[in-house]
């Protein structure tokens, strides 16, 4: 038995998600760990919470902000309880999405403290976070990447006419205008003209500094879940196919709107399609120091069949409809099983870095 710490909520703007994605984990949990759940509030604060009751299926974790049960991290030391005495966990499950989760300050944190933890490190997350770096990453290393160009908050004008022209003529048209450190779709627009254009860059920018302009492709929206550190595996992919009035796969799609979207698990591909996005899964997942889990996510396009990369998610969603499951329960990795491989890989990794050698 392990005493695993399932941390959730936190200051993004996935903050609802991330509550849903934790009771999915509470609940698929081999009965054998004893879960330890700290919700973090919108402001960054911890709080220890108590299990749900018995039989309750709740579909999202509550998160009871009481200052008789704020927890803290101590350098060294793991993390802190209410009490003032350290909390016994074996590892840690970061079931946080988007900024001051999966960005790699999380991580930072809890290797500071010497806490075991699930998934990406610091540098697999932090560059996975940002979508201008993994993309110049895989860029580099010769891996297919949606045409893009970068726009910077204080640097490039939103109004400016010539921008727009050179965008437009770099790029063609529609585009997709999203904040390089973002996830769920949050600030993400499609355009077609100038002023659009104008409007989207301002919403990016209200997430991040830095905004993406891409090419759109005319395409199928694939996704890969890739489990693993040394020897990572990719699995059968999924497909996202927006339905009603959701011209792509936003956030009222993925999570308000019911009927938002079909979801095919696995993809009706052809086997070598099938084959080569697990390929380049793997490889995209490898070039950005990526662990333990993440789905990567791609665009076929559907006139030339070439094959994009779109992003990657280190911590990706764990609700009951979250594709990253589906596709591991297509090959034979049920939700349970998924999370003691997750479990089993932290502790192996925070073995691994007690046992590296920092003396001169």
């Amino acid at each position: 038995m392990a005493r695993i710490a399932i941390l959730y909520g936190g200051r993004s703007g996935e903050h609802e998600v991330s509550r849903t994605s934790a009771a999915s984990v509470l609940r698929n949990l081999a009965p054998h760990h004893e879960p330890i759940l700290i919700g973090i509030d919108r402001n960054g604060t911890w709080y220890l919470q108590d299990l749900p009751e018995a039989g309750s299926e709740s579909e999202s974790l509550d998160i009871r902000i009481d200052d008789g049960l704020r927890c803290s991290i101590l350098p060294g030391s793991g993390i802190i309880g209410p009490d003032g005495r350290k909390l016994a966990v074996d590892a840690v499950l970061p079931i946080l999405h988007g900024s001051y989760g999966e960005d790699g300050t999380m991580q930072g944190l809890l290797e500071i403290a010497r806490v075991a933890y699930a998934g990406s490190g610091v540098l697999g997350s932090s560059v996975c976070m940002d979508k201008e770096m993994s993309k110049r990453i895989w860029r580099e290393a010769g891996l297919p990447v949606v045409p893009w160009r970068t726009l910077i908050s204080g640097r490039d004008d939103p109004e400016s006419p010539a921008l727009a022209e050179a965008v437009f003529k770099d790029l063609g048209t529609p585009l997709f205008v999203k904040p390089a450190n973002a996830g769920s779709s949050v600030g993400v627009s499609k355009v077609k003209n100038a002023a659009e254009l104008t409007e989207a860059i301002r919403t990016a920018w209200r997430h991040d500094k830095k905004a993406l302009v891409e090419k759109a492709i005319s395409g199928r929206e694939i996704e890969c879940s890739v489990m693993g550190y040394e020897a990572p595996w990719a699995f059968p992919p999924g497909e996202v196919i927006p339905a009603g009035n959701h011209g792509f796969y936003d956030y009222d799609a993925k999570y308000v709107d019911p009927d938002g979207a079909l979801l095919s698990v696995p993809a009706d591909l052809e086997e070598d399609t099938a084959k080569g996005i697990r390929s380049i899964a793997v490889q995209a997942y490898r070039t950005v120091e990526a662990g333990g889990l993440a789905r990567v996510d791609f665009l076929l396009d559907t006139v030339s069949g070439e094959i994009f990369i779109n992003e990657i998610n280190t911590l990706p969603g764990m609700t009951r409809i979250s594709l990253f499951p589906r596709m591991t329960a297509a090959e034979g990795l049920g939700f349970t099983d998924m999370l003691e491989r997750l479990i089993q890989g932290a502790l192996e990794q925070a073995s691994y870095r007690d046992g590296l050698s920092y003396d001169h």
